[in-house]
């Protein structure tokens, strides 16, 4: 059987789902006609040791049994799962070698016969297994777990571009508030169709924390779709894999272990007995919308949860800023300060004038105000000596003062009448707002909220320097319990 014939009974869009899969150097779906995203997926095949590393070892064995004709009929159920996946790849029609592959897979096999001692396929598999647990990822946060669980201490990941991953695996770039950027994802590819609805569900139900997993999981989850390895789970897959239907139905579950939505299982294929069996199965599956926390681990982490946000002080904020003359003064000294700082440094020469002037792009001034404190002992000093705005020896001594400053990361820990509680190193700062209460600024359900900022004196109060950069990420359990141990230890400070 010819490959060319059977693609060319295939749509325009199924050959190139195919043809985004395979090849690497794809071009968009106007500018390519199928025939040529055809010519291009047999001209993949045929690169060095690419047939070889596309499939995994099991396929491999099944391929040199289907070469050798020891696969029939009455055994093929043994490896269906061998099959299924060829298929999909078109190096198999039914148990058939497409022509256009006969070449490629007898020099995959003679390659796989002197290099049967290598493991070629297990990183690769827990990649996808775990891409395939969560939708969809951040490239680096893959990255960086799997140099640690397979001690990867070169600089190449290169292993992305994997012919195994590449087939399963698609990658594309996203705005993550977090990072404030575009980031590289990584989806599996069967719910690129579905991304979007899980992205927004994540938003609603998915937690932070510290997931504890066995990497087997994910090799599970790759050769079975499901970590058959717990025993709700393994019960699930020998009660179903009897059914006629199985395969069908094993596809319904998969997509209710994604979205944790136990109505989208086919309850017509299923009796009493075996739904109860599927939905205690799937409370112990990893599910993506949960970021990979099971349902059952997700209630508890809930439990804990609410447990410890109780240990964040949440008291409505009355007296927690600066009176207005007090914001007022400290703005006509600060202001002028970062205008000495541009018009010296030349931080920004589009901006002509900051003292006393209105309408100011905020935005504008953080890389001024920047300067200003990893410099902060020589400008303070060069500004009071000059003093350009006239101010008065009083005046003058309050910005002298703002060379007690700190510029860190902090995480916010509570909120009480008159302060706002700043934690950093076994310190708990107590903070006064400028013009505004901060909790009218943060909502103090958030917290603990990590900022970046730098607190400064000013008439005997520590505030801090009017911005803020916020770190946009749940914070787990695990984080917040630590938050919490270093805030039963930390001394209150209302002086830097």
């Amino acid at each position: 059987m010819k490959l060319r014939e059977v693609l060319g009974k295939y749509s325009k869009d199924e050959v190139y789902d195919l043809y985004m899969a395979i090849c690497y150097s794809n071009k968009g779906y106007e500018k390519i006609t199928k025939g040529k995203m055809i010519e291009e997926i047999i001209k993949q095949f045929q690169a060095e040791n690419y047939l070889y590393n596309l499939c995994t070892k099991r396929e491999l064995d099944c391929l040199k049994k289907i070469k050798n004709r020891q696969i029939r009929l009455n055994n093929i159920a043994k490896y269906e799962w061998e099959i299924r996946e060829l298929n999909k790849k078109l190096i198999l029609s039914g148990i058939i070698i497409f022509e256009e592959q006969e070449q490629n897979v007898k020099v995959a096999l003679d390659y796989y016969q002197k290099n049967s001692d290598k493991v070629h396929d297990q990183l690769a598999t827990f990649i996808i297994g775990f891409v395939k647990t969560n939708a969809n990822m951040v490239v680096k946060a893959v990255d960086s777990m799997v140099r640690q669980l397979f001690n990867i201490t070169t600089p190449d990941d290169a292993y992305f571009g994997h012919p195994l991953i590449h087939f399963y695996c698609g990658f594309y770039m996203k705005y993550l508030p977090s990072f404030n950027k575009d980031v590289e994802m990584i989806y599996y590819r069967d719910y690129d169709p579905f991304l979007e609805e899980i992205d927004d569900l994540r938003q609603e139900m998915g937690i932070a924390g510290n997931l504890e997993f066995d990497p087997q999981d994910y090799l599970d989850i790759f050769y079975y779709g499901f970590p058959i390895n717990k025993p709700s789970v393994k019960k699930m897959y020998d009660e179903i894999i009897k059914l006629q239907k199985y395969d069908i139905i094993f596809d319904f579950i998969d997509m209710a272990r994604v979205f944790n939505d136990n109505d989208i299982l086919c309850y017509d294929l299923l009796d009493e007995k075996q739904i109860k069996i599927v939905e205690d199965a799937l409370l112990d599956m990893p599910c993506a919308v949960m970021n990979g926390f099971t349902p059952k681990n997700y209630e508890l982490e809930k439990v804990k949860e609410e447990e410890y946000n109780k240990k964040f002080l949440i008291v409505p904020q009355n007296n927690a800023k600066l009176c207005k003359r007090a914001a007022d003064e400290f703005y006509k000294l600060y202001l002028a300060l970062l205008d000495y700082v541009n018009n010296k440094y030349k931080i920004n020469p589009k901006i002509k004038k900051i003292y006393k002037q209105e309408g100011l792009n905020v935005n504008e001034l953080i890389p001024i105000d920047a300067y200003l404190w990893e410099n902060k002992d020589k400008i303070i000093d060069e500004f009071v000596n000059n003093n350009l705005y006239h101010f008065t020896e009083e005046e003058l001594n309050k910005v002298k003062e703002f060379k007690k400053s700190r510029t860190d990361k902090y995480v916010i820990v509570g909120f009480d009448r008159e302060y706002t509680m700043f934690l950093t190193e076994g310190i708990i700062y107590m903070v006064k707002g400028i013009r505004d209460d901060l909790d009218d600024i943060l909502n103090p359900l958030n917290i603990p909220i990590i900022v970046n900022t730098t607190l400064l004196m000013f008439n005997g109060k520590i505030i801090y320097n009017s911005f803020f950069t916020m770190e946009n990420i749940q914070m787990g359990n695990d984080f917040k319990l630590a938050v919490i141990k270093e805030m039963d230890k930390a001394i209150k400070y209302y002086h830097l």
